[in-house]
This record gives structure tokens, sequence and C-alpha cells, in this order.
């Protein structure tokens, strides 16, 4: 081959290697995204095969790690702020290691755990009366909860590190959190730290929370909160922990033992969404409970924007012969599965509790409903819709309403003059605004009030970015005055506390499927103007 040749074909391959970029570019995003995964799933391999597994409570560890998503430890910055002062609980038990001798499980343990009680009460507490105050409100809200968030709604995320919650695969973890969630979730680096230093207070609970969310788990260790506690733990120790003795002498947790043994029933919910769906499913709950049912409640994941609850308590194993799904007809029973992270019983009746505010239900959740024994409608209006077209059992089925207790507000704290008539309508912007009617209502509210008259239309919102195009419409209607926008997701408590303050609530829906604000107004004993059709009818006269 000719020296020219040579450098002709050397030529052609550096040509083609720096055309290599343009090329890639072209691949799709999601190959892209899958090469992603597969070198950091590769990377946290490798961390958990040739790393110490990651210690929170050690301080040069935690140092260390930090320094690589460029933050700072310690941060001695005091403990004016919430964040400072939680931190410093962190730092607290780095420094006096004798602590944690004296106290196992101290983060764990919580506020009424004996390092709680010690911190929170005792004389030797280095935090003044006012922090020790501000720190045991922080304690009970469970400062971890954001962290905890990011694993339990990321799905990818449990894909690149599946084992995330093990001792040995907690650094890869740490490491995504604090450099990549931290900047991208704003979640607070205390809570950060405080997931982690309950993962490490009691080494088995990754091990169970892996459980709760894995079907795969929950497939192959159905009994992994029961009598084949011994079982899981010895395949834990075995397969997936570097140092078994790691998990040595764990008791069997408290969650859903005594279900597996009693007929109940398994309740599928948003209930940590604050909505009419999710409160439905709270009622569905405590119905239950009231009449003494055995129950495993299982939280479905709305987003991590949108939740705003702790699942702690509400990811219960599908044990029991009979479950009831309280969610959108939208979603296939697979999806449902897939999304709350539970694995299907085998031969369970199934259930479903639809919502709908149509005279018909599309012909597409015919199929979808077939997965169920039995349609549950929450009003005779649903019943009718889905009896035209399901061909499966449709019963009408009331759902019971009750107010959660709350604390009262005056009018001021919600920025309300505590002498004007003020009426009431709430509706959540993820709904559809035509449906809901409300410039309707502001137009009827003009009518029956001139300008002048000492009263007001409140429209309490949820969720405006959802529809941004609506709320303005609503902005503008404001700026006419006579018309107040409260654009917020507030707590069950305080939507309920607003609702009292009022003098009268109304809805000129043009269709509803149950109604619920109109029955909780009704309950607390508040005139309700209402739309007389759909399904508030089966409530009101």
């Amino acid at each position: 081959m000719s020296r020219e040749h040579e450098v002709g074909a050397g030529a052609t391959k550096t040509r083609g290697l720096r055309a290599l970029p343009r090329m890639l570019r072209r691949i799709p995003g999601f190959m892209l995204k899958l090469a992603y995964m597969a070198r950091f799933s590769v990377q946290s391999w490798q961390m958990a095969n040739f790393l110490t597994p990651f210690q929170i409570y050690s301080t040069s560890d935690c140092a260390s790690q930090l320094a690589k998503s460029g933050l700072k430890w310690p941060i001695n910055t005091g403990t004016s702020t919430d964040e400072e002062l939680l931190l410093a609980v962190i730092d607290l038990l780095q420094r006096e290691p004798t602590l944690r001798e004296r106290f196992p499980q101290p983060i764990a343990g919580g506020p009424s755990g004996s390092f709680g009680e010690w911190l929170l009460s005792d004389a030797e507490s280095p935090f003044t009366v006012s922090q020790r105050y501000r720190l045991r409100e922080l304690w009970k809200s469970r400062p971890s909860l954001a962290a905890r968030r990011l694993w339990q709604h990321h799905d990818h995320l449990r894909t690149l590190i599946p084992l995330g919650l093990l001792p040995s695969w907690r650094r890869s973890l740490f490491h995504w959190m604090t450099h990549t969630a931290r900047p991208a979730h704003g979640t607070p680096l205390s809570s950060i730290l405080w997931f982690f230093a309950e993962l490490e207070d009691a080494p088995s609970c990754g091990a169970d929370e892996m459980w709760l969310d894995s079907p795969s788990w929950q497939a192959k260790h159905p009994k992994a909160f029961a009598d084949g506690r011994g079982a899981f733990l010895e395949w834990i120790k075995r397969y997936l922990c570097k140092k078994p003795s790691e998990l040595e002498g764990q008791s069997l947790p408290a969650p859903f033992i005594e279900e597996t043994h009693v007929s109940g029933v398994n309740l599928f919910g948003h209930f940590c969404y604050p909505s009419g769906l999710g409160e439905a499913a709270w009622q569905m709950r405590r119905g239950l409970e009231a009449a003494g049912v055995p129950l495993a409640p299982r939280d479905m994941p709305a987003s991590i924007h949108h939740d705003t609850l702790d699942r702690h308590g509400m990811r219960g194993p599908e044990v029991h012969p009979v479950s009831i799904y309280v969610l959108p007809p939208e979603h296939r029973l697979s999806e449902i599965h897939a999304r709350a992270m539970s694995h299907p019983k085998a031969n369970a009746k199934r259930v479903a509790v639809w919502y709908w505010e149509l005279e018909r239900a599309p012909d597409l959740w015919k199929s979808r409903a077939r997965a169920f024994q039995e349609i549950w409608a929450p009003t005779r209006f649903i019943r009718d819709s889905f009896a035209a077209t399901l061909d499966v059992p449709v019963r009408a089925m009331l759902p019971g309403v009750a107010l959660a207790p709350f604390t009262a507000r005056t009018r001021s704290w919600f920025g309300l003059s505590e002498t004007t008539f003020t009426v009431l309508f709430s509706f959540d912007m993820c709904s559809v605004m035509e449906r809901k009617n409300p410039l309707a209502l502001v137009r009827a509210f003009r009518q029956a009030f001139r300008r002048g008259e000492d009263a007001l239309l409140v429209l309490k919102v949820s969720r405006g970015s959802h529809d941004p195009e609506s709320l303005a419409r609503l902005r503008e209607e404001e700026a006419k005055g006579q018309v107040l926008i409260i654009d917020s997701v507030m707590t069950r408590s305080d939507a309920t506390a607003l609702m009292a303050c009022c003098d009268a609530y109304a809805s000129l829906h043009r269709s509803e499927g149950f109604g619920l604000t109109m029955a909780e107004a009704m309950l607390l004993g508040k005139p309700v103007v209402a739309t007389g059709y759909s399904g508030n009818c089966d409530f009101m006269t």
C-alpha cells in the first residue's frame, strides 16, 4: 500500500471520528438515556463492590461525599433557620458518638424516642427552649419526607440504583440526591441527611422499604412481613448485602402483620394527593375502619409536585381477598399496580369506585371495566351513565362524608374582612373549568349583589398553574371587583377552616359526579346554592 493511500485512509478514519459527535446527536433521545442509565448502573455497581458503605454519622465521610457535589460540611452557620436547626442535629450526632451509643436509633426513634426525649426535654440538651419547640414541630412533620419522595416517585432512579436503600448501595444514592436531585428539585440538604440517618439507624428499614416498593420482591417473598420474615432476611444477607452482619438481630416490623391472617380489604387510592378523589379514598378508609374491617391501604402516587402527605403507613401489600380502587377510570389495572409499586394478589376480587361527571361514559372504559368484578358508582347519576356503557355489574354506592378535625381560623388569617358577606366556591384547576363553570357564578353573583354592596365572592382554586389561560380569565374578573381569587393547595384542615369562615357556598356547575364540597358545606351548616342537576341531587333538594 502506498504512503499516499495510507495517509488517505487515515484521513478518512480521522474525519469519521470527527463526525462521530454529529452522528451521536442524531441518535434518538431514548438511546442516549439508555446509555446514560447503563453507565450510571455500572458506576453504582462498582461503588457498591469497591467502596465501604456510606456512614452518615461520620463527619469525614459525609464531608467527602458532599464535597463531590460542591457542598461544605459541617455547615457552621448557626441555628436561626429550620434548615440550620435540622442540620445541627446531624452535626451533633456526628461530633458526639457517645450519644449514639447511649441512644440507639436516634433519628428513626422520632421525637418520642429516647434520643428525641433527651434532645427536646432534658436539661443537658444543647438547644434552647425555643429551639426545642421548633425542632419538635419540625420532627413531627418528618424532615426526611422530601428526600423519601425522590425515591418513591422516580421510577428511573429505582432502575438506575435498584438496591439504593441497602447499606452497600447508599453511597451511590446519596451522590445522586445531593448532586442531581437537590439542585433539580430543591430538595433540602437536611431532608437528605435525615433520610439517610433513618436508614442507618435501622439497616433493615432499607430492605423493608424496598420490599414495600418492589413488586418483584413482593412476588418472591410474599410473607416477608409475616412468618416468612426469616427467609426474607436470609435472602437479603446472602445475595444483596455486602456485610450480612448489618442485618443481624432485626425484629419483625409492625405494619401489615396481622392482616395476613384475617380477611379484610386492600384499598388503593390517592391518599397523599389533596383533591376530591383523594378525599373520597380517605372517606372510604374511615368508613371501613369504623366498621372494624382490617385494611391494607395502598397509595398510588400522583406526582412529586402534587403529593403532600407522607406515604408511611399507606403502602400496604395486597394481602386480602378483596381490593377496592378509588381511582380515576383513565388508569388500567396494570398501570395502577405498576405506579403503586404493588404486586397483584392472585384471585383477588377487584372493585372499582369510579367518579364521572357526564351522562355517558367513554366506550374505551368498557374494556378497562372488565378487569374488575364490580363497579361502584358514588351516585345514581354515575350509575346510569355507566350502566349504559359497561358490561360488568354497576352498583350505586353513595359515599360516606364526614368532616375531618380542623383548626378554626379567623377570616383575617385568609385575608378576608370580618364583616363582609362572603360566598365561597372551591375547585381544582386540574379539572375542566367549563364544567365547574365559575364564570357563570361570577355573573350570577354580580346580578345578586350590586357594586358597592358589602359582599364578596371567593374563588378558591388549587393548582392554577395547570391551566394558566383559565386562571388568567379568572384574574380578569377579579380585577373588575367583588371577586377574590385564592390560588393555593391547602391542607384539608385549612380548606375546611376557610369554608367555615364563609357565610354561604355556591356551585353553578354544568355537571358533577358527586359534589363533595357542597356536601361538606352542608355538614358545616352553610346555606348551599347549586345547580339542580347531576350527582349532587342525591343529597340536595
